[in-house]
């Protein structure tokens, strides 16, 4: 859940303070009620599952409630069936796990080892193993975004809220008990486990956690820039120490051109090298983006940058005001009504929800659509999906 509006040091930024304390001090320069659309949707979708698994009912019994996350979108969300399929994958794997004790949206104390430390956890599920002894204690989270996959291995805001059910001050739990961290992203279909023990919990708090919320809360500027805890930093545009990394880094690039040989691999990157560029390709572009981010919200306020100004881009597509003057124009010009209208049938997807609304099976219409592939692109190694082998690289694209 999102913690941000309550602790300064929140389980949700854990990832960026943890390995970058002093981040915590350029943030406060910067607007903290900063929200999103997208934000704003994930809150939706934990109202919606808090709903079903207090009333113990399913996501689709609210079809057609709007809910309202905030003053600054007071158009709310409307529980539609995309959120409904999303949110029951999460109240399913809830509901599944059994156990003694259970907690929906409960907010956990970790102040023992972060100042003022607390959050808000999404699930809780406490419980005995049939077969391993001990107690299992799951530490749930929803995620509803889709741009940024989130593994539960060593995931600090998890790992936090762990820390919150076997505080000091809480109910007797062992060091061979066992936490289950586990993220559900139901949007990408995706479902991260990974367990370790109450004693490593810990060993953890005492090890990493206490000197760095420590650094963080006191206010010491101590920078740790990376790719992981600088893509969501708001100080990220400003951050001296993530610019001279990223120039650094760019620099760092051809430092080992070769002095001997044939001229045209002095001159030109070969693949090996390539392969040594491409992992800080995101780490540099993502500070580009940063700054110009940031610096079109200057200008935007009035501020003055050196050489630069805002300039309107290229028009937006034409829009009619009033169709229905539009229809009663074309017609005195001697237009047909049927030439001004054209029918277009609705797409798969669009079918597929109104099958699934009537519990019909998507299957009778499998026949009548095709899909295209995705069009290839470059990642690294660790993706889990099949490698193209291909002859021909002329249709493959970076990602961004």
């Amino acid at each position: 859940m999102n913690d941000n509006k309550h602790a300064r040091l929140s389980p949700s930024s854990a990832h960026r303070w943890l390995e970058c304390p002093g981040s915590v001090t350029l943030e406060q320069d910067f607007p903290q009620d900063i929200t999103s659309e997208f934000a704003e949707y994930g809150t939706a979708g934990h109202t919606l599952g808090e709903m079903c698994l207090r009333q113990e009912k399913p996501a689709k019994s609210f079809r057609g409630r709007l809910l309202n996350t905030s003053k600054k979108f007071p158009e709310g969300f409307l529980v539609d069936d995309e959120m409904i399929e999303a949110v029951q994958v999460y109240v399913d794997y809830c509901n599944n796990l059994g156990g003694s004790e259970s907690l929906v949206e409960t907010r956990v104390d970790f102040s023992e080892w972060v100042p003022e430390g607390f959050g808000t956890a999404d699930y809780i599920n406490i419980g005995h193993d049939n077969v391993a002894p001990g107690q299992h204690i799951y530490v749930v989270d929803l995620k509803m975004g889709k741009g940024v996959k989130v593994d539960a291995e060593w995931n600090p805001q998890g790992m936090l809220y762990a820390l919150g059910v076997v505080n000091p001050n809480g109910s007797g739990f062992f060091k061979e008990d066992i936490i289950h961290i586990v993220i559900v992203q139901p949007r990408i279909d995706h479902i991260s486990e990974w367990e370790i023990t109450v004693e490593d919990l810990l060993a953890w708090a005492e090890n990493t956690v206490r000197e760095k919320a420590g650094q963080a809360w006191t206010g010491q500027m101590k920078f740790s820039p990376g790719e992981k805890q600088c893509r969501f930093c708001k100080a990220s545009a400003t951050c001296k120490a993530l610019a001279e990394k990223s120039l650094q880094t760019a620099m760092d690039v051809f430092t080992d051109i070769p002095t001997t040989g044939d001229l045209k691999q002095i001159h030109t990157l070969g693949n090996s090298e390539v392969s040594q560029l491409l992992p800080r390709l995101d780490e540099i572009s993502n500070w580009i983006k940063s700054l110009k981010a940031f610096a079109f919200s200057q200008l935007e306020q009035g501020f003055e940058i050196d050489g630069y100004k805002l300039v309107r881009g290229r028009s937006g597509n034409r829009k009619w005001i009033n169709e229905s003057a539009v229809e009663e124009k074309m017609e005195t010009l001697g237009f047909h009504k049927d030439n001004l209208y054209k029918q277009v049938i609705i797409t798969p997807a669009v079918a597929q929800r109104m099958l699934k609304a009537q519990n019909i099976s998507i299957t009778q219409i499998s026949n009548l659509y095709n899909q295209e592939e995705g069009k290839p692109t470059i990642t690294d190694r660790r993706d889990p999906r099949e490698e193209i082998i291909s002859n021909d690289g002329s249709e493959f694209d970076v990602i961004d």
